[in-house]
């Protein structure tokens, strides 16, 4: 049993890609698709088996109507996980996972999801090190074929470099890689981490607000800095913060306490929402992103759009 606290203003209501494209999952043979950009034009995208060398998809679809059969094939969602290592994608310094949802590359934009995994899966971004990502959150549930078909997400999940947390300017600059190069809905951008990523996303939060990102879920963070930097400003954008109670790696404070705050706030925020699970120790991310807790946190995100 979770409890759940929640303030809510309102919840709003609800490429250029690849000619032929090499689609991989974790250990899994190539696949090779042949797909039009909206703009009718096409580049060249290949990676190896778990991962390769070669460019992301470019953003930018013209506006032209969508066809709803084309783009990246249905199938098991491993098939279309990819990983990216440094070096290998113009235009981030990032080594990353990129997950396509089925018919991305038809035209259509797609909400964006931008994953930062905990302090032990940090690493280099090179091939080898970039296997480590998927060990928790939304990129193991795409890699173990856990993750639906109509979760129609981009989701992104670079690699943290270094032996501490992803840092404001890391984060930012990551995300406007992402709208640079992918076919993104600029109104369903979204944020999420756990424990030294939810830290990082937060800090990014407290500098940024909702100037991108449209709503954010952060599990076992610590949002005490962001607050004091940002005030109730933070309160813009929707947050919504899971803890476990017994966290003996980050305090429980990290999320209660800035909650309580925005809680507190006049005017009040857009939607602050706070879930503290009882009895659960550092690992609050496992129930969470695999909705085993019964806390839809994707739907709780897609509700949230920016003006």
């Amino acid at each position: 049993m979770t409890q759940s606290v929640r303030v809510s203003l309102h919840a709003p209501s609800a490429g250029l890609l690849f000619g032929m494209l090499s689609l991989a999952g974790c250990g899994a043979a190539n696949h090779a698709i042949k797909g039009m950009s909206a703009a009718g034009t096409t580049n060249a995208l290949t990676a190896g088996s778990g991962g390769g060398s070669g460019a992301a998809p470019t953003g930018g679809a013209s506006g032209s109507a969508p066809d709803p059969s084309g783009g990246a094939p249905s199938g098991p969602s491993s098939s279309r996980h990819v990983a990216r290592p440094v070096g290998s994608v113009m235009g981030t310094t990032s080594g990353f996972w990129e997950y396509l949802p089925p018919h991305y590359g038809n035209g259509a934009r797609y909400p964006l999801l931008v994953f930062w995994h905990g302090i032990g899966e940090n690493g280099d971004g090179s091939l080898a090190a970039l296997q480590k990502v998927p060990a928790n959150g939304p990129p193991r549930l795409v890699k173990e074929d856990r993750w639906p078909e109509d979760r129609t997400f981009i989701v992104l999940s670079p690699q943290h470099p270094g032996e501490d947390c992803p840092s404001s300017r890391e984060i930012d600059a990551f995300i406007q890689f992402a709208l640079a190069h992918y076919d993104v809905d600029l109104k369903r951008v979204y944020l999420t981490g756990l424990s030294c990523g939810a830290i990082g996303s937060w800090n990014y939060l407290g500098d940024h607000g909702d100037e991108v990102v449209a709503a954010a879920v952060l599990v076992c963070g610590d949002g005490r800095s962001a607050f004091a930097k940002a005030g109730c400003a933070l309160g813009r954008v929707p947050i919504w913060a899971l803890h476990g109670e017994l966290d003996p790696t980050v305090s429980p404070l990290g999320s209660t306490e800035p909650l309580a705050k925005l809680n507190a706030c006049s005017p009040p925020p857009v939607d602050a929402k706070l879930t503290v699970y009882p009895g659960v120790t550092h690992d609050s991310w496992t129930r969470t992103f695999d909705l085993s807790a019964g806390n839809d946190v994707y739907g709780w995100l897609l509700s949230h759009v920016t003006p």
